[in-house]
C-alpha cells in the first residue's frame, strides 16, 4: 500500500511539474518561430520566390514541345479523270497521323533573360527580408503578450499581499472594538476595503488567464497548454540613441525592402529597354507523318526527318507602345527613390520617438524605485502607530493604498521600459537575431 501511495504521489508531483513548465522569453520565441501562423504564410510566400528564382523563368533554358496529331475522315468522293476514268467511292475512309518534336532556343534578346534572372533574385531576397519582417512583427508581439503575463504575475502577488494585510487590520478593528477603544464603524470600513481588494484580486485573476491565453495563441498552441513566465521585468538602461540609430539604418527591414524595391524598379527600367534590341533564335526539331486514303491520287504516303535553322525578329513599330511603358518604368523608378527617401526620414523619426519613450520610462523607473522606499518606510510607521492605537484604520488605509499605487507604477514603468527597449531593437533589425 505505501509503495502504491508513493508511485501515486511520485506521477502527481510529475504531472504539477509539466503543468507548470517555466517558458522564458526566448523559449517563447523559438516556438513561435515554429508554430505561428503568420509565420509559416510568410516563410511560404519566401519560398515561391525561391520558385521563381530559376533560369527557366528567365528566358535563358531552350523550350521542347512535342506534338501529336491523329485526323479521321469519312467521305463521299466522285472523281473523273482527263482519260475518262471515274473513282466514285461512298464512305471512303482516310486518316492522317502527325508526330513532331521541336525545340527552340532564344540566345539572345537583347541581354533581357540576364536582367529578368537578376531582378527574379532581387524578388526572392525582397521575399526572404518579408517574411524576416513578419517575424520581427510577431516576436514584437509575443514580446508584449509575455509581459503582459509577466506584470499580472507580478500584480496578482501584490494584491495577494495586500488582501492578507487588509485581513490582518480587520482584525485589530474587531480587537479594538472588543476592548472598546475603537466603534464598529471602523470594522465595517476595514471589511469593506478587505472586500474591494479581494474583487480587485479576482479581476486581475481572469486578466492573468487571457493574458496567457493570447500568448499562446501567438504561440500556436493548444490553450490547455499551462505554463509559467518569469517573477521580474528587467529593463536594459544602457542603450545609447547613436548605437540604435547606426544599426537601424544598416539593418532595418523595411529600409532594406525600400532600397531593393528601387532596384527592382531600375531593373525592370532595363528589362523594356532590352526590347528594342533585336532577338536571335535556333530552332531544331523532327517530324514524322503518315498518311492514307480510299480516294484521291495518294493511296498512302509516308514522311519522316528533321529540322534546324535560325531566326532574327525585331520589334520595328507597335503603336508607340515600347515607348509608354518605358516612361511608366521611368516615373516609377522615380517614386521608388522617393519612397526610399521617406522611409529613411520616417525611420530616423521613429527610432527618435521610440528613444524618449524608452529614456522617459528609464527616468519614471529610477524614480518609481526612490519613491518605493519612502512608501515602504511611511507604512510601515503607519502600522505601528495603528497597532498602538495612535492613528485609526482609516489612516492605515490611505498609506497601505499609496504603497500600492505605488508598487504598482513601479511594475508598470518597468513593463513600459522594456516595451519600449523591444521596440527599439524591432527598428534596428536586432530583434530575433
Amino acid at each position: 500500500m505505501n509503495r502504491i501511495k508513493f508511485i501515486i504521489l511520485l506521477t502527481f508531483f510529475q504531472l504539477n511539474i509539466e503543468a507548470q513548465t517555466l517558458l522564458k522569453l526566448q523559449d517563447v520565441y523559438e516556438i513561435a518561430l515554429q508554430n505561428n501562423f503568420a509565420i509559416r504564410i510568410a516563410k511560404n510566400d519566401a519560398e515561391t520566390g525561391k520558385n521563381n528564382n530559376v533560369t527557366g523563368n528567365a528566358g535563358m533554358l531552350p523550350v521542347v514541345t512535342g506534338t501529336l496529331n491523329q485526323d479521321n475522315q469519312v467521305t463521299d468522293t466522285k472523281q473523273k479523270f482527263l482519260n475518262g476514268a471515274e473513282n466514285n467511292r461512298t464512305g471512303a475512309k482516310s486518316n492522317n497521323f502527325n508526330a513532331n518534336v521541336e525545340l527552340g532556343w532564344t540566345i539572345f534578346n537583347g541581354m533581357k533573360m540576364f536582367v529578368t534572372k537578376e531582378k527574379l533574385s532581387e524578388l526572392e531576397a525582397i521575399g526572404n527580408l518579408r517574411l524576416r519582417q513578419q517575424v520581427e512583427l510577431v516576436l514584437s508581439r509575443v514580446a508584449k503578450s509575455y509581459y503582459d503575463v509577466v506584470l499580472c504575475k507580478q500584480q496578482l502577488k501584490s494584491s495577494k499581499e495586500f488582501i492578507d494585510i487588509s485581513e490582518k487590520r480587520l482584525k485589530v478593528a474587531e480587537a479594538k472594538v472588543l476592548s472598546g477603544k475603537s466603534a464598529k464603524s471602523e470594522v465595517l470600513l476595514a471589511q469593506v476595503n478587505l472586500n474591494s481588494d479581494k474583487g480587485a484580486y479576482m479581476r486581475l485573476q481572469t486578466q492573468y488567464k487571457n493574458s496567457k491565453l493570447n500568448l499562446c495563441q501567438l504561440m500556436a498552441k493548444e490553450f490547455t497548454f499551462d505554463y509559467e513566465v518569469e517573477d521580474s521585468i528587467i529593463p536594459n538602461d544602457q542603450i545609447k540613441l547613436e548605437a540604435v540609430r547606426s544599426s537601424a539604418f544598416d539593418k532595418n527591414t523595411g529600409l532594406q525592402i525600400s532600397k531593393l524595391n528601387q532596384k527592382v524598379n531600375h531593373l525592370q527600367l532595363k528589362e523594356i529597354k532590352s526590347e528594342r534590341m533585336p532577338t536571335l533564335q535556333l530552332k531544331t526539331g523532327y517530324i514524322f507523318s503518315n498518311q492514307t486514303s480510299q480516294a484521291g491520287f495518294l493511296q498512302s504516303s509516308n514522311n519522316s526527318g528533321y529540322h534546324y535553322g535560325a531566326g532574327v525578329s525585331m520589334n520595328l513599330f507597335n503603336g508607340f507602345d515600347v515607348n509608354r511603358r518605358l516612361n511608366n518604368a521611368q516615373l516609377l523608378y522615380a517614386s521608388s527613390e522617393l519612397l526610399y527617401k521617406d522611409s529613411l526620414s520616417k525611420l530616423e523619426m521613429a527610432v527618435t520617438q521610440a528613444y524618449n519613450n524608452y529614456a522617459t520610462n528609464i527616468e519614471l523607473l529610477h524614480f518609481e524605485q526612490s519613491n518605493l522606499t519612502v512608501a515602504q518606510q511611511n507604512f510601515s510607521i503607519a502600522r505601528d502607530q495603528n497597532d498602538q492605537g495612535m492613528i485609526s484604520s482609516n489612516d492605515l488605509r490611505i498609506a497601505q493604498v499609496n504603497l500600492l499605487q505605488n508598487i504598482n507604477r513601479l511594475l508598470q514603468a518597468a513593463y513600459d521600459a522594456k516595451l519600449s527597449e523591444v521596440e527599439l531593437q524591432r527598428l534596428s533589425g536586432g530583434l530575433g537575431r
